[in-house]
């Protein structure tokens, strides 16, 4: 019997063309029937919540996050799966910035800049790597992440200094405590979709 991956887009309003293309576009592992669905007017840590809940609940063997604004390589799902392993990232430059800063992080005391994998090591890298965490813009997800971990599985911290936790490192964290092992495919970059502005 074929296994069932879902394919997920946390959305506050609306998914981007490129974003819905090139999930369209994506080459099916044979072993898997793919389902698709959208998650819309919540804010992305509820949103990737409601996903999980809908993955476990419909018994699916993985659940793919693609971010709304984020275009996947034709064969993201055959390489994540290549990770064999709980959490797998793609990877895709920052946002808003002009620099080399990717979304991957390399093992380090706290997600920040010392310890982010930048875009020209990532690009130099061929095999999947053991990281830290990363954001889920593309993340391959097994199910029974969630079913071992405590509820809810995303959510902002806001600390005493006044900086931020996003959900999606939140989550990597949180995993990471569970036994988690989260792996990065260099090979699976995504690109931003950017408006463009007549």
């Amino acid at each position: 019997m074929k296994g069932k991956i879902l394919i997920a887009v946390p959305t506050f309003e609306t998914i981007k063309p490129e974003c819905f293309k090139s999930i369209y576009g994506l080459t099916n592992p044979k072993d898997f029937n793919l389902y698709f669905d959208y998650v819309k007017g919540y804010d992305c840590a509820r949103a990737r919540n409601e996903i999980a809940k809908l993955a476990t609940r419909h018994d699916f063997d993985y659940v793919l996050m693609v971010d709304s604004d984020v275009s996947v390589p034709k064969d993201a799902l055959l390489k994540l799966l290549e990770c064999e392993t709980d959490i797998a990232l793609g990877w895709y430059f920052k946002k808003r910035t002009k620099t080399d800063e990717s979304v991957i992080f390399d093992f380090g005391k706290d997600f920040n800049n010392k310890n982010m994998i930048y875009g020209e090591r990532l690009s130099e890298l061929d095999d999947p790597f053991d990281v830290k965490g990363g954001g889920l813009g593309i993340a391959l997800v097994n199910v029974n992440v969630f079913r071992k971990m405590a509820y809810p599985y995303f959510k902002y911290v806001i600390y005493d200094n006044d900086t931020i936790l996003s959900e999606d490192l939140y989550f990597c964290s949180e995993a990471r405590k569970y036994g988690m092992n989260i792996k990065c495919n260099p090979n699976v970059k995504g690109d931003h979709i950017y408006e463009v502005l007549m």
